[in-house]
């Protein structure tokens, strides 16, 4: 394999990964506001799907988690809801650490049932060549 090839390889591997990590952040973002939602319609008294949307959309239309304390900060201000923006800012974090421990066992997981089939696999070879 050339240099040039072995670097073209590298570059790809290197997008690929940073692909797979903006995806698993924005899956993050997304489970970790849609606790948060959960959280501050349950507060609201609201139903919970429309107010996940709702933060969605104040989410997306600036990104990064100010826009979804902002928002859940007004909510909270209009239903007389009496929060300081701080517990809002540490609920979502925890949230955020929750969404984290569940998507680290989920790879966990995930890891071990591919590592099981591929001694499976090679069990079942070994088998076969057995005489």
């Amino acid at each position: 394999m050339s240099v040039v090839n072995t670097m073209d390889s590298k570059r790809v591997t290197d997008e690929v990964r940073h692909a797979n990590d903006d995806l698993e952040h924005f899956y993050l973002e997304a489970r970790r506001n849609k606790k948060l939602a959960n959280w501050a319609a349950k507060k609201l008294n609201i139903d919970k799907k429309e107010y996940f949307m709702e933060l969605v959309s104040a989410d997306l239309s600036c990104g990064g988690p100010k826009p979804v304390v902002d928002r859940i900060m007004v909510d909270f201000a209009k239903a007389k809801i009496d929060c300081a923006e701080d517990v809002v800012w540490k609920h979502l974090r925890d949230c955020e650490k929750e969404v984290f421990h569940e998507m680290l066992a989920d790879r966990v997981k995930r890891t071990q049932d591919e590592m099981a089939l591929a001694q499976k696999k090679k069990s079942k070879i070994d088998h076969k060549k057995a005489p």
